[in-house]
C-alpha cells in the first residue's frame, strides 16, 4: 500500500474536529478550514449509518467566466478516482453543478464534489453516496461557453487549495490540507478520537464530564494568574 493510500485509509476512522485539535495543539496552524456556508448538500442514510465522510485528493477548477459551467464538465471528464472536484465558480449565483453531475461523479469513483458557488437538483443528490458541498442552491443552471482553467492553486470556502492536496469533508465541515500536514497531526487525531470515545463511555455510565478532566485545577491555576492548559485525565 502506498503512503497516500495508507493515510487516506486511516483518515476514515478519523473526524475533522480531531484532525483540527490535533492541529490546534501541535502548533502547526497547517489545517486550513472553509468558511462555514459551505454546506453539505448530500446526506444518504447510507452514508450517516457508515459514517462515512469525503476524503480525497483535490483536483482544482477555476472557472474564467461566472454562470458558465463548462469547466466544471471538463473537470469532471478529466478526474480520477478518488479525487475531490474543488471549484471556484468566481461568486456565481446560478448553477453550475446539479444531480447529473454528482451521479457521474459517484460513478467514476470520486471522492466528493465542492463547489464555491450554486448547485440544484438537491433532492436527487441526496440519493448519492458520495458528498457535495456548496454555499449556495438555484434551480437556473449557467451556461456553457468557457473552459475555464483546471489543476491550478484556487481560492475556494475561502481557503487555498493547490491539487493534490487532501481534502476532508463531514457534517461539521470541510477542512484541506497538503500530505505532509496531514501525516504530522494523523497519530495525535486518532488519540484524540480513542480518548474522546473513552470518555463517552466513562460519561453513560455516570461521571461527569468536569470529572474526566483537569477543569478544577485548570481554573484554579488561570485565577493565580498561572499558566495552565484544559486537559482529559
Amino acid at each position: 500500500m502506498s503512503r497516500l493510500s495508507a493515510i487516506l485509509r486511516r483518515l476514515e476512522a478519523v473526524d475533522t474536529a480531531a484532525l483540527c485539535d490535533a492541529d490546534k495543539s501541535a502548533g502547526y496552524n497547517a489545517v486550513q478550514v472553509m468558511a462555514s456556508n459551505m454546506s453539505l448538500r448530500t446526506r444518504t442514510s447510507s452514508c450517516i449509518a457508515n459514517n462515512k465522510k469525503m476524503i480525497g485528493i483535490a483536483r482544482t477548477i477555476q472557472l474564467t467566466e461566472s454562470n458558465d459551467f463548462l469547466a466544471v464538465l471538463r473537470g469532471l471528464h478529466d478526474a480520477e478516482k478518488g479525487e475531490v472536484l474543488c471549484v471556484n465558480t468566481m461568486g456565481s449565483c446560478k448553477a453550475v453543478a446539479g444531480g447529473l453531475f454528482l451521479t457521474e461523479a459517484e460513478r467514476k469513483g470520486l471522492s466528493g464534489i465542492i463547489i464555491d458557488g450554486a448547485v440544484r437538483d438537491i433532492s436527487t443528490m441526496k440519493e448519492s453516496n458520495i458528498q457535495c458541498y456548496s454555499s449556495s442552491i438555484n434551480p437556473y443552471s449557467g451556461s456553457i461557453q468557457s473552459l475555464g482553467e483546471t489543476q491550478m492553486t484556487i481560492t475556494c470556502g475561502g481557503v487555498q487549495i493547490s491539487p493534490g492536496d487532501v481534502v476532508i469533508g463531514d457534517a461539521d465541515g470541510v477542512i484541506i490540507a497538503n500530505i505532509d500536514s496531514i501525516e504530522n497531526i494523523l497519530d495525535a487525531a486518532e488519540a484524540i478520537v480513542a480518548k474522546e470515545a473513552e470518555i463517552m463511555d466513562a460519561m453513560k455510565d455516570g461521571e461527569s464530564l468536569h470529572s474526566l478532566t483537569n477543569y478544577a485545577e485548570h481554573v484554579a491555576r488561570l485565577q493565580k494568574g498561572q499558566a495552565s492548559t484544559l486537559q482529559f485525565k
